[in-house]
């Protein structure tokens, strides 16, 4: 079994210098750009459960409601209300 050695100095590395420095360069970049969308979601996240946190009550103005008809019960809500027996949801 015969083995061929090259020197060092001639084997080509096997990407140029140029693409090496844009693959670090574009590494880089992706690990700052999630970082920096971590660093946003983590505000977000510690600004909302402050805000649920808080003591004070939250007023909160509901639309107007608009009756637009009725209608009358052919029948008692429960069995035990045609019968005149206590029962507890009729203790109210």
């Amino acid at each position: 079994m015969t083995t061929m050695h090259t020197p060092q100095a001639a084997q080509q590395p096997l990407l140029s210098t140029g693409a090496r420095l844009a693959t670090a360069m574009a590494v880089v970049a992706f690990v700052s750009a999630a970082w920096l969308g971590a660093e946003h979601e983590s505000e977000k996240a510690v600004q909302t459960s402050a805000a649920a946190m808080q003591t004070h009550p939250v007023y909160v103005t509901l639309p107007s409601v608009e009756i637009v008809g009725t209608r009358e019960a052919a029948e008692p809500a429960t069995a035990l209300a045609s019968v005149n027996t206590m029962h507890a949801t009729n203790e109210l």
